[in-house]
């Protein structure tokens, strides 16, 4: 049976609609339609789970509780693609979070503490270089997120933003760097080990 997705009135309603749920993923556009993605790339995964293991070897095994890789949404103010929903490829969610959401993160709730997206292949002017350095990062310094790595495998390099005034400050790291973190400081881990694929 074919589902036809209706033209939706509220984020809520959107959340609420248990046909979308399965193996298909959806983002909400501004407009109340919705639209489907593709699937995600393996290499974006064994880049999340690699620095869901650094997370964890600096923090612990139950900090794996805050970590969500992909099936968390976060609630955004659309602007470019109009996308009113997110799901980065790795969050790390506030304690608070754990008692308060189920399957989103709305506009009055916390902060995630960190978000990490993984860029696809293009040049400057494609819609997912645009997504990830342009438009998240809009989204994620309007939430404040303190910290957004932009894990380019195909330039090789990790774009660290740091909250600072409010505002979001860039730093770039490349080959043998070791990545730091503001917001984690006991993470230790070099791009190369982030982007380098397992044999």
């Amino acid at each position: 049976m074919t589902y036809t997705l209706p033209r939706y009135r509220s984020y809520q309603d959107y959340l609420d609609d248990e046909q979308l749920y399965g193996e298909k993923d959806y983002r909400l556009l501004s407009t109340g339609e919705v639209i489907e993605v593709a699937s995600e790339d393996e290499l974006n995964r064994i880049i999340a789970y690699t620095l869901i293991e650094a997370f964890l070897k600096a923090y612990g095994v139950s900090f794996i509780r805050r970590i969500r890789r992909g099936d968390k949404e976060l609630q955004v103010q659309p602007v470019g693609d109009r996308w009113v929903n997110r799901k980065p490829d790795l969050m790390v969610m506030q304690p608070e979070h754990l008692e308060i959401t189920r399957k989103a993160i709305f506009f009055d709730m916390p902060a995630p503490a960190f978000v990490a997206e993984v860029v696809s292949p293009g040049s400057k002017s494609s819609i997912s270089y645009q997504r990830d350095y342009v438009w998240k990062r809009q989204q994620y310094e309007w939430w404040q997120i303190p910290e957004y790595w932009i894990i380019d495998p195909h330039r090789g390099q990790i774009m660290v933003l740091t909250l600072a005034n409010k505002t979001y400050q860039e730093a770039i790291y490349q080959g043998g760097d070791e990545i730091i973190s503001a917001a984690f400081p006991l993470l230790h881990l070099s791009v190369d080990a982030l982007l380098t694929k397992p044999s």
